[in-house]
């Protein structure tokens, strides 16, 4: 007979369902999160995989490093130095690891990444202890886990968000920059971003700014002073807290720099006893930042921001930033002691040693001024007579063109009237008024023009006289003859006068006109800058080379990034330059020469001078250019933004007076010597009534140059009149066809004094 089956209780049978329920449910949730974690797990390792796959691959050395430019000028040996620092938010100048001693590479693992020369780009160590200290706070402060590696990709990718994201894409750069490059270069890299306090960034500037000395100069206690304050710049500032800074060299970087056996015992007990002293930069002038730029540095800063533009096809904005982030080396052609004196001296003042003549005026206008050499390098500049404030502010020298007056006459009418022999020194013209020319190309039969300064015409001048003189009819009638446009273009593309207007620039207000081409009044004006790089040709023997205040700029890996063409041009013969640049002598030395205040006193009373006045309709420019043997200057003076009168005396003019009081300081010590001429000209006599040479019974004969290409016929009106005499001076040797200079009309006869 079979066993018959117990039969469970349903207190056990209700155990045994509830437990089977609880696992089953148990074992679903998870293989749920199972199956959720693979999903996530192959999502994630995906997106790692893709991200891998993009991450850029990063230069170092040409992260975004705000590097400081440096500019330079030549000393009077012709060696550059420095001038002055340009740096936006951030003061760094880059260094290579040759420039830097081996003991600032061991001090900077010691303090910041001891484990460098071991891990790949990430210490995974300092990592988990940094994601664990997130949620358990282990360390007494935040421990931020980047290495040495990782702080360059942070500056490299500019991305500093304290997020899980950021950190991710931090490390796998890390691990990937760590397989491109040595240790040591990023070492470099890193030595030339960190920041060291007081807007010092890299260890250049630091070493520069804490003890007056470059970064290969530091002893290694000095180097270790600086590398303590990347951890936080203002706890262990070197000149505020200097003994947090002490503490933290002394109980951390040399006892792990121990630890690591990058110094022995003996290296240790020395430095932890050696005291570091500070020695600030003083920021002489020669190293002057931008805190402060004089008016020449603002001037290169602008000239090469222009021409990395037009060289380069770059934005205003660009070329800007390379300016002030990429330690651009601008070496200027600067005479650092003349700009200085310029400065000092250009500063206006109603004292009784101010350089700045008497006006009536209740406000002193604005005057600024330029220093060029002969062949179109800047000397010395100032933008303006008041205290500069601030940098890059308004520049009346470069900047704000203006009427030129009659400065315009010698380089357009008189040189393109001499060039092509229309002209020589002693052509009679008559200064008698003309028909006002009409907008639609006629002559007014009721309107004649131009007036001169001086009250009615004076009726036949010599064209040397006219151009000592000023009248305006003259050089009117010889525009008349040669043609606007022959001047207008000659000046716009061989002399860089792009200030005046073409009639492909604006048909309808140009300077193809008698006005702007023979007495100044030109549609927008010219800069100083403009005018004393056209007249290097009436200083030079005839050749133009575009005005710069920069030789070379090169980049931080000394690349040449622009460079000035110094190569000069010829524009106009030896022979013109020659004869106008004496007739322009003839303004300054002779009465009754509106430039005759512009001659040098004293000891330097024998320093030939050529130059010309320049003023205005109503007196509201008032200009003067004067050339020297040395040098070119132009002075100008008037208001703005609104022009009005100037206010002064019928004679002397006060911009001559100006450009001697600024000029003869810059030649003291310098000896005189004579303008170089062609020797394809000659001196002679001429009759003053018909200007040709003088003939017999001329009654009045003054001295003249000449072309050997080009001398006037001799005088027949007057023979038979007086006795005859001889009118030629007597002639030099063959071997000396250079001219000597005249000691002035007045030697002969003056009807005009």
């Amino acid at each position: 007979m079979a066993k018959q089956k117990k039969k469970r209780s349903p207190v056990l049978r209700g155990i045994r369902r509830f437990f089977g329920t609880l696992f089953r449910m148990i074992m679903s949730v998870v293989m749920v999160c199972i199956i959720t974690g693979c999903i996530v797990g192959c999502a994630l390792t995906v997106y790692i995989l893709d991200y891998i796959g993009t991450i850029e691959d990063i230069d170092i050395r040409n992260i975004d490093l705000n590097l400081t430019s440096i500019i330079y000028a030549n000393d009077k040996e012709g060696n550059p130095f420095e001038v002055s620092r340009i740096h936006g938010s951030e003061n760094r100048i880059y260094v290579d690891r040759e420039d830097m001693p081996d003991y600032l590479f061991d001090v900077t693992i010691a303090t910041e990444d001891k484990r460098f020369r071991e891990h790949q780009g990430v210490d995974w160590k300092r990592t988990a202890a940094s994601a664990v200290n997130l949620f358990i706070p282990i360390y007494s402060s935040q421990q931020g886990g980047s290495t040495i590696t990782q702080q360059v990709i942070k500056n490299a990718t500019d991305q500093w968000a304290p997020n899980v994201e950021r950190k991710i894409k931090e490390i796998f750069s890390a691990l990937k920059l760590e397989k491109k490059y040595e240790k040591d270069d990023i070492l470099e890299a890193y030595l030339n971003i960190a920041a060291f306090g007081h807007n010092t960034n890299g260890v250049q500037a630091a070493a520069n700014y804490y003890f007056n000395k470059d970064v290969k100069d530091l002893t290694m206690v000095e180097c270790a002073a600086i590398v303590a304050m990347t951890r936080a710049p203002t706890t262990y500032d070197l000149i505020t807290n200097p003994e947090n800074n002490a503490a933290r060299r002394n109980e951390y970087i040399f006892p792990t720099m121990l630890e690591l056996g990058y110094i022995t015992q003996e290296e240790f007990d020395k430095a932890v006893k050696t005291e570091v002293t500070v020695n600030l930069s003083r920021e002489a002038p020669a190293q002057r930042t931008n805190s402060q730029n004089n008016w020449f540095v603002d001037m290169v800063i602008e000239q090469v921001i222009e021409d990395l533009q037009d060289q380069h096809g770059i934005s205003y904005s660009e070329a800007q930033s390379m300016i002030y982030r990429r330690g651009l080396q601008i070496y200027t052609t600067m005479d650092l002691e003349m700009q200085e004196k310029l400065e000092e001296m250009y500063i206006y003042s109603d004292s009784e040693d101010s350089i700045f003549p008497k006006i009536s005026n209740a406000i002193y206008p604005e005057s600024a001024f330029i220093i060029m050499d002969h062949h179109g390098q800047v000397k010395a500049v100032v933008g303006s007579d008041r205290p500069k404030q601030g940098n890059r502010v308004l520049n009346y020298a470069t900047q704000v063109p203006r009427q030129p007056g009659s400065t315009m006459k010698p380089i357009s009418a008189y040189l393109q009237a001499l060039e092509k022999d229309v002209i020589t020194w002693s052509t009679v013209i008559e200064d008698s008024p003309i028909p006002r020319p009409m907008p639609d190309g006629t002559e007014s039969t009721t309107e004649f023009w131009p007036v001169n300064y001086y009250s009615g015409y004076s009726g036949p001048q010599t064209c040397v006289h006219a151009l000592q003189r000023s009248i305006n009819t003259i050089p009117v009638k010889l525009m008349k003859m040669l043609g606007t446009s022959t001047s207008l273009y000659f000046l716009h593309d061989k002399c860089g006068m792009q200030s005046l207007v073409t009639p492909e620039e604006n048909p309808s207000v140009n300077d193809d006109n008698l006005s702007a081409m023979a007495i100044g009044g030109t549609a927008k004006g010219v800069t100083l800058l403009e005018l004393a790089g056209a007249y290097q040709m009436d200083a030079n023997g005839g050749t133009y080379t575009k005005p710069t205040s920069y030789t070379v700029v090169r980049d931080s890996d000394q690349n040449v990034l622009l460079e000035a063409d110094t190569t000069p041009r010829r524009v106009i013969s030896r022979e013109t330059s020659s004869i106008l640049n004496l007739m322009m002598q003839q303004v300054t030395t002779t009465s009754p020469g509106t430039g005759t205040q512009a001659r040098f006193q004293g000891d330097l009373a024998a320093m030939p001078i050529a130059g010309k006045t320049g003023t205005s309709s109503d007196n509201k420019d008032q200009w003067f250019v004067g050339i020297t043997p040395y040098y070119i200057g132009v002075t100008w003076m008037g208001y703005a933004p609104v022009a009005q009168s100037i206010n002064y005396p019928p004679y002397p003019f006060p911009t001559p007076i100006l450009w001697r009081n600024v000029m003869q300081p810059m030649h003291e010590g310098l000896e005189i010597i004579d303008f170089e001429y062609s020797q394809n000209i000659v001196q002679k006599q001429y009759c003053v009534e018909t200007g040709d040479l003088a003939g017999e019974g001329c009654p009045r004969v003054m001295n003249g140059w000449y072309k050997v290409s080009k001398i006037p016929d001799v005088c027949t009106d007057h023979a038979n009149v007086h006795e005859s005499e001889e009118t030629d001076k007597p002639r030099r040797s063959d071997d000396d066809d250079r001219p000597r200079r005249s000691s002035g009309d007045r030697e002969e006869y003056d009807p005009w004094a």
